[in-house]
């Protein structure tokens, strides 16, 4: 802008220089010059006046024309950095998944063989991979590397932190559950004797009782037989042996063996299991 009024201001000079020389000039006052001094002539100069427009013209466009662009400089950025693999795992067996890096946290899924997920993580004290679990849609989950094969660069890594364990849930004060696989076996001997004239027909049997425990909660077992408490033993105990005489029988005698776990709160169901004869 300011290149252009200083244009305008010299073809405005211009214009005026052609206007003022074209102009008819004063005659002086006649004198008569000595004689000895030559008679001058006083004629206007003749200046064209579409030449020096045509000039002026011609300058303010060149001028116009030539305008300084300033270069940009571009400066090239970094080359983009590739993006990195996640190393992925898979199983050679079966394996559950869970909250935290040992058996006491909850369940979240079973990672199977044949699947594969992303690693996002580890946690070297306890050999486990934090791995985004398929169908969890980025959600993550703790797999022990017992049976893991992990592909891929897994120093960078972080190191999990694990979260803190669930409160464990104290059960409610219950009764024992029942035994169960109640098993009867007995051996016998011949204990016949003669009294005087008369003998004494009778048997010694050993019944040997058992059961398997199904409680972790019992203060112990009541044993009947017959319907009769027979005897009581302590917890964690599946056995007890009966041994009796029984004298001549005419008839077949069936025994009838029970058992119940019990604690403070109460007493399982009794289970039976009988017996005729023992050889």
């Amino acid at each position: 802008m300011k290149n252009a009024n200083k244009l305008f201001a010299v073809l405005s000079v211009l214009l005026l220089a052609a206007l003022a020389c074209n102009l008819p000039g004063a005659s002086p006052a006649s004198t008569q010059p000595p004689a000895s001094e030559p008679a001058t002539t006083n004629e206007p100069v003749s200046i064209n006046l579409d030449e020096a427009l045509t000039l002026a013209v011609q300058t303010l466009q060149a001028a116009t024309l030539t305008a300084v662009v300033p270069t940009q400089t571009v400066t090239p950025g970094p080359s983009p950095t590739p993006p990195s693999t996640a190393p992925t795992v898979s199983v050679s067996s079966d394996t559950n998944c869970r909250t935290g890096p040992n058996a006491n946290y909850p369940f979240v899924t079973l990672f199977k063989v044949g699947q594969s997920a992303n690693v996002v993580g580890k946690y070297t004290p306890n050999n486990y991979w934090i791995i985004e679990y398929p169908g969890g849609f980025g959600a993550t989950c703790w797999l022990w590397g017992a049976y893991a094969t992990v592909l891929g660069e897994t120093a960078g890594l972080p190191e999990g932190v694990p979260p803190p364990l669930p409160p464990t849930v104290t059960p409610a004060p219950s009764a024992p559950q029942a035994p169960k696989q109640l098993g009867l076996s007995c051996t016998s001997v011949n204990k016949s004797k003669k009294l005087g004239q008369i003998w004494m027909i009778a048997w010694e049997w050993t019944v040997n009782f058992t059961w398997s425990d199904q409680s972790t909660n019992e203060n112990g077992f009541y044993v009947y037989k017959d319907g009769v408490l027979l005897a009581t033993v302590g917890p964690n105990v599946e056995s007890y042996t009966d041994v009796f005489t029984t004298m001549l029988v005419l008839t077949p005698v069936t025994y009838t063996y029970s058992v119940q776990s019990f604690n403070s709160d109460g007493s399982s169901a009794l289970k039976d299991k009988e017996i005729s004869s023992c050889p």
